[in-house]
């Protein structure tokens, strides 16, 4: 999740004009933890090949309903992310 955290960081030391030092990291990781307790993550737009692989290997066996099989990947992929950002 640095990735991210620095990408946040930009964007709130870009906002910040103040003449201030300020720990963007901090506010970053703030912000993330916010995210989180909202009940969000942030996940990346297009899968990488190690997620993709995840999914697979964690595929739910037998027949499961579209619902319940659409709800296990989406489970699978946030749960990966927040396991390996």
């Amino acid at each position: 999740m640095s990735k991210l955290r620095d990408t946040i960081a930009q964007a709130i030391k870009d906002a910040d004009r103040s003449f201030f030092n300020e720990n963007y990291i901090k506010q970053a990781d703030n912000v993330l933890t916010e995210l989180r307790k909202a009940g969000y993550e942030v996940v990346p737009l297009k899968p990488s090949p190690g997620l993709v692989q995840f999914v697979i290997d964690n595929l739910p066996f037998g027949r499961l309903k579209p619902t319940e099989l659409v709800t296990q990947l989406y489970s699978l992929i946030v749960d990966n992310v927040r396991k390996h950002g």
